[in-house]
């Protein structure tokens, strides 16, 4: 496997989780952290997000059958956190919070298109740009449309990979499951591809890498629809039948396995060069899927299946096999990586470092999200009445308020401990806590939001997010 021994030319340089700006006599340049000829070094950083991932369709979070073996070994060797956040329940806003630890109200991306902004722009530092800064070798394999440079995702990185319009690999169409009665069409071939695509071309990155550590950014999107599904092989393997009833919520499960299979290459090839042993490795999801949970098979809006998301850590140094249970946020990964690598942490994030949570020194921190989806053009019109609003949320350890601001009497509040399904809504019953959280998304001005004229529909991008299940309409 001469590829995989190659990946590592920067790792067998780098030595040592924490020697990054200290070691080498107090520098305050950021990029005093990239390795010179008198040895030390940076850790590389993976950073690799899920595309509609449920955290309860993972092995480490309690799913049985062995579906996702890579990432819960991942969880054995590291950190796995509970009850992690995402700001949305869509893409393109939860990894622009995801990527520069910022909520939506202030990063700006706020829904797909419409009447309030959908584009990422350059003056938020994040990710790529804070490591590149730094001396790092940025790259993003994205596996989809939604997470492109479209929105703005791609400021920073030297190399930005989407495969949008890749040609995907042939398959027997005739096992494809149907989606809201649309089979598989070119369109949505050219708007995403699966794992084993973006994995190759990860490794080829990888192989032809320099003498800097390097940040990643790998982007999965296999658990999002059933309009590109894994080989037969791994639906045969899960018994799934693409035409007998439920087959759209069961093809879930082999998506999920399929994506884990592939993370599993990228592992056991940093693995074999030697790499791994020095990569602080984030694993989180951007935001979950309905399934059917509350009348909803997508997702969009703010339950616990839509927003509450995985979150696994490995810090070379870090603990091993803990279980963080205090409510976390995704905007907390980018302080969290910068402190690990000792690198400044930008002054106006909102998210924070992990590591006082980790250590039991602090308790549950409360998370925001956001669905504004009377503004948003793509909105789907088979979306329940109740959830046509400005929906805003907010989720401490306990209660979680998803606040109405058009129709405030369907605003819901929920007892997690008592009611983690969030079955009984306890608004009206408990004005206390209500009032409580309310003044939490208040104090934020978070439900101000600067309406712009939307222009005109690119007929491109109409039809990407149509393919993808975006638009019913």
């Amino acid at each position: 496997m001469g590829r995989a021994r190659n990946i590592g030319v920067a790792a067998t340089v780098l030595a040592g989780l924490l020697c990054v700006v200290g070691c080498g006599g107090g520098s305050d340049s950021a990029a005093d952290a990239v390795p010179d000829d008198r040895g030390g070094g940076s850790p590389n950083v993976l950073l690799i997000s899920l595309d509609t991932t449920r955290a309860d369709y993972l092995g480490c979070y309690g799913r049985p059958g062995g579906v996702t073996p890579n990432l819960d070994r991942l969880a054995a060797e590291g950190i796995r956190f509970e009850r992690a956040y995402s700001t949305a329940g869509i893409t393109p806003v939860s990894h622009a919070s995801l990527l520069t630890g910022l909520n939506p109200y202030r990063h700006g991306v706020r829904v797909f298109f419409g009447a309030a902004s959908h584009y990422l722009e350059a003056d938020h530092p994040g990710f790529a740009s804070l490591l590149g800064d730094a001396g790092y070798r940025t790259a993003a394999f994205v596996s989809a449309y939604p997470a492109s440079e479209r929105f703005g995702m791609h400021h920073g990185f030297e190399r930005f990979d989407t495969g949008v319009s890749d040609s995907v690999m042939q398959q027997d169409m005739s096992r494809l499951p149907p989606k809201d009665g649309v089979w598989a069409d070119r369109a949505a071939a050219a708007a995403q591809r699966r794992a084993d695509a973006t994995v190759d071309r990860i490794l080829d990155w990888l192989e032809g890498g320099d003498d800097r550590p390097f940040f990643l950014w790998a982007h999965f999107f296999d658990p999002h629809d059933t309009q590109l599904v894994p080989p037969v092989s791994w639906l045969d393997r899960f018994d799934v039948r693409p035409r007998e009833p439920g087959a759209a919520k069961r093809v879930y499960v082999p998506e999920v396995a399929f994506m884990d299979h592939h993370i599993g290459r990228l592992f056991a090839a940093l693995r074999e060069s030697g790499a791994y042993e020095n990569t602080l490795v984030v694993v989180t999801a951007d935001h979950g899927q309905g399934l059917g949970d509350h009348g909803w098979f997508p997702h969009r809006i703010l339950y616990q299946e839509q927003i509450r998301v995985p979150l696994l850590m490995r810090l070379p140094d870090g603990p091993r096999g803990k279980v963080v249970s205090p409510t976390v946020r995704s905007i907390d990964v980018l302080p969290t990586v910068l402190e690990a690598l000792q690198l400044p942490l930008p002054l106006d994030l909102d998210g924070a470092p992990l590591q006082p949570v980790i250590d039991g020194r602090e308790g549950a921190r409360v998370a925001y999200a956001e669905a504004l989806n009377t503004l948003d053009v793509f909105a789907p019109r088979a979306l329940p009445e109740v959830h046509r609003d400005r929906l805003f949320a907010v989720a401490d350890d306990r209660w979680k308020l998803i606040y109405h601001h058009d129709h405030p009497q369907r605003s819901e509040l929920y007892d997690l401990v008592e009611d983690p399904g969030e079955l009984r809504n306890l608004f009206a019953d408990r004005p206390d806590q209500a009032a409580r959280l309310l003044e939490e998304i208040r104090s934020r001005d978070a439900m101000y939001v600067e309406i712009i004229e939307p222009g005109e529909r690119e007929p491109e991008v109409f039809e990407k997010l149509r393919s993808l299940g975006y638009v019913d309409g």
